[in-house]
C-alpha cells in the first residue's frame, strides 16, 4: 500500500528516535503539519505524519465506506516496520484506537505511545444521543447516506464538535476543505463493534483528554486510563482537536517529557 508520509528529520545533532503521528477520522497527515510535526523534529525526533489508506494523498484502494480498523492497523505496521528503534506512536481520536489495536501485537521497536483524545477500547454509545439532540437533521442524513460529512460540514457544527470558541473563524473553512469522508464501518467499530484487547497492551501509555471535548467524554477517557492502569491528563478547557488549538505547545512539551523518562 502506498501511503503518504510527511517526514521532518531531527533538527538536533543527536537523534532521539522516531515518532509516528496517526490522524483521526476524516483527516490526514496534514493535520499535524503546522504544529506537532515541526515541533517534535526540532526536539530531536525524526517525525512522520501518515495518511492512512484512502486518506489524504495515500493510495485509494477499494471502498472507503467499508474500510476496517484492521486495514488501518496494517498501515501503521507497514510504517513502523521500516523504521529503526526506538519508535514512539502518537494517535489522535480514531488514531488512538488504531494504536490500541496495534499494541496488542507490536514491533519490539515501539517503546511508548500517546493516546490523544482517543476513541475508547470499551463500547460507548453516549455520543449518539448528543448528536441526535444537537444535530438531528444532519444525524439522520449521515445515517441514510452512511457518511458522516453532513454532521461536520458546516462551520457551526465543526466548532461545536471539534474546536474551541477561540479558534479563529477564518481558519475553519480551510480546515473543512481538507477534511473528507470516513469509513462507516470504522465508526461502528469506534462505538464498540470491534474493541481492542486491553490485556495484551504492555507498552507504556500517556493518555490525554480534553475537558471540553464534545466527541470524547472525560468520563470515558478516565475509564480507558483505568483499563490500562494509568492516570489520564485532562487538559482544562481543551476541545477535541487540541493539537490545533492555542496552547498546543504545552501538550507537546508534556508528551516530550513522557517520551524522555
Amino acid at each position: 500500500m502506498r501511503l503518504e508520509i510527511l517526514t521532518e528529520k531531527s533538527a538536533t545533532s543527536t537523534k532521539k528516535g522516531d515518532i509516528v503521528l496517526i490522524h483521526g477520522a476524516c483527516m490526514g497527515a496534514w493535520c499535524w503539519m503546522d504544529n506537532f510535526l515541526p515541533w517534535f523534529a526540532a526536539a530531536g525526533y525524526d517525525t512522520h505524519a501518515v495518511s492512512l489508506q484512502n486518506h489524504g494523498n495515500s493510495e485509494k484502494k477499494g471502498s472507503l465506506r467499508m474500510k476496517s480498523i484492521k486495514a488501518y492497523v496494517e498501515d501503521l505496521r507497514q510504517v513502523v516496520d521500516k523504521l529503526q528503534e526506538p519508535v514512539h506512536l502518537i494517535g489522535h481520536s480514531m488514531g488512538g484506537l488504531i494504536i490500541q489495536h496495534y499494541l496488542a501485537a507490536p514491533s519490539p521497536k515501539v517503546k511508548k505511545a500517546v493516546l490523544l483524545c482517543s476513541a475508547f477500547p470499551h463500547p460507548d454509545i453516549s455520543l449518539l444521543p448528543r448528536l441526535m439532540r444537537d444535530f438531528p437533521w444532519s444525524f439522520v442524513k449521515a445515517n441514510l447516506r452512511m457518511s458522516w460529512t453532513p454532521v461536520f460540514q458546516n462551520p457551526s457544527n465543526a466548532r461545536k464538535l471539534m474546536l474551541s470558541q477561540q479558534f479563529p473563524e477564518v481558519r475553519i473553512k480551510p480546515l473543512l476543505e481538507k477534511m473528507q469522508d470516513e469509513s462507516f464501518l470504522v465508526f461502528l467499530q469506534i462505538m464498540g463493534l470491534t474493541p481492542p484487547d486491553t490485556r495484551k497492551v504492555k507498552t507504556p501509555l500517556f493518555i490525554i483528554g480534553g475537558e471540553k471535548d464534545y466527541l470524547i467524554s472525560e468520563s470515558g477517557t478516565r475509564e480507558m486510563a483505568a483499563a490500562y492502569g494509568t492516570e489520564p491528563w485532562i487538559v482544562k478547557n481543551a476541545p477535541h482537536n487540541l493539537m490545533m488549538e492555542e496552547g498546543w505547545e504545552r501538550i507537546a512539551e508534556r508528551i516530550s517529557d513522557f517520551l524522555r523518562h
